[in-house]
């Protein structure tokens, strides 16, 4: 089986005992059905997952081995189709699945899109060393190359009510997109003050996020069924839309 998909989500590559790295993917087809696409195998430099979000991308499809979440999918083949989508395309394409945890949850689903609003951000920084000698020698001559760790020791949890829920109460859930590991080990190249590089991932995932209309990709843990932020999305706001800073600072009269 073959399907055309959005790649909506590329979260932070995770160890597998069978595959080594995986990236979990995930998208909506044709038909706007979202899915949980793997395995991606991830090397560092080797260029393996050969495609980034709103790409388009052909997949031939087959039953998951042990998952059980109805959106899985097993990927037997790849293409990338090279036809990139803008974010109004994208945005267009979702908007008819956005809806709330809550909502999710009566369905049973395991993925899902909402549209949050943000009440906070917690940044934990376990550590700015982003180079592990002991796993570079261990991995020697596979992907490793630049002694750089695949998976940055940083945890990041919104704190959010699902925008339009009245029975909402609000939820603190951890982000697993990969930009935020790769925004904080480019802060760490340069920074190993953690509260500075919290400050700097504060200020792109909370403060700028605060601007744009974003948009949060939810999946469930695998073994224990428990929501995870998996990707976001952040256009900028439609027109005729008046930010939250832009309320504020017109109040402020700056």
């Amino acid at each position: 089986m073959k399907e055309n998909i959005l790649v909506l989500v590329r979260a932070t590559p995770e160890k597998s005992n069978r595959h080594g790295h995986l990236v979990c993917v995930a998208g909506i087809n044709e038909d706007n059905n979202l899915r949980r696409l793997y395995p991606f195998e991830f090397r560092h430099g080797e260029n393996l997952i050969d495609f980034r979000k709103r790409d388009m991308i052909e997949v031939a499809l087959t039953e998951p081995d042990n998952d059980k979440r109805p959106e899985s999918r097993k990927v037997v083949t790849h293409t990338n189709l090279n036809s990139r989508l803008n974010d109004e395309d994208v945005r267009t394409r979702i908007l008819p699945l956005v809806t709330s945890i809550e909502k999710l949850n009566e369905t049973s689903a395991s993925l899902g899109i909402i549209k949050p609003e943000l009440q906070d951000v917690k940044i934990q920084i376990n550590t700015t060393k982003i180079s592990d000698e002991q796993t570079y020698f261990s991995m020697a001559g596979d992907f490793l190359e630049t002694h750089e760790k695949v998976k940055i020791p940083v945890e990041l949890r919104y704190q959010f009510k699902c925008k339009n829920e009245p029975e909402c109460k609000g939820h603190n859930i951890i982000l697993i997109d990969w930009e935020l590991n790769e925004l904080a080990r480019n802060v760490m190249r340069n920074d190993k003050d953690s509260g500075i590089v919290k400050e700097k991932i504060r200020a792109k995932f909370f403060d700028f996020m605060k601007t744009r209309d974003l948009y949060f990709f939810m999946g469930t843990h695998f073994r224990f069924g428990t929501w995870i932020i998996i990707g976001i999305f952040y256009p900028s706001l439609p027109k005729n839309t008046i930010s939250d800073s832009t309320v504020q600072t017109t109040l402020l009269g700056v």
